[in-house]
């Protein structure tokens, strides 16, 4: 049976509703079963380091719990090391052939792509779903020939992970971005202070 899939990867540190809502508007709007929560071991362009990977993963559970549809898929995790996109998509595509795979991304990211690993060989790969972050302009040319992306718009979500980081840091209340539960869990487990 035919299935698209979303993926949605990241370090996800902490996952928030700038993340459920996005995926729920992919959904939505490109008509997916179903969207993938793909929480790297470290990402390959980016050098900050995680919270440790049971605890991201154990937040992801807390905040897809409701929401049927979204999924966590952990491959990345047990693989460790830093995270290359094509190596997840190969494996996916190994494994559900029949799958069509829905890369969601940001426009920060796809500012960058050209220097993913194996960034030409990624459009045979899957189809790319492009968003606006606030603040980042869309490339002036293509990241990489061949890329057909289609574009996710909706309500711009100013929301990052980061400047949640810093709240906890700073013991200030959180008050919206995070569910209650995952909220319980990072002071649980002392994680940003």
């Amino acid at each position: 049976m035919q299935r698209n899939v979303g993926l949605l990867g990241g370090s996800f540190d902490p996952v928030h509703e700038g993340h459920i809502a996005l995926a729920q508007a992919a959904l939505e709007a490109f008509g997916l079963d179903e969207v993938r929560f793909m929480p790297c071991a470290q990402q390959a362009l980016k050098a900050h380091a995680p919270a440790a990977a049971k605890d991201r993963c154990a937040m992801l559970r807390l905040a897809l719990a409701p929401y049927p549809q979204f999924t966590l898929d952990c491959r990345e995790i047990f693989r460790g090391g830093k995270t290359y996109t094509y190596d997840t998509l190969m494996a996916l595509r190994q494994a559900e052939p029949e799958t069509t795979f829905w890369f969601i991304m940001g426009m920060d990211s796809a500012r960058s792509f050209s220097k993913w690993y194996r960034a030409a060989a990624l459009p045979s790969l899957c189809e790319f779903i492009l968003f606006d972050r606030p603040g980042v302009d869309e490339p002036e040319t293509d990241p990489v020939p061949g890329l057909k992306a289609h574009r996710l718009t909706g309500p711009l979500i100013d929301i990052s992970s980061s400047d949640i980081r810093a709240t906890v840091a700073e013991n200030r209340p959180i008050r919206y971005p995070i569910c209650d539960l995952e909220v319980r869990y990072l002071r649980d487990h002392n994680l940003y202070l």
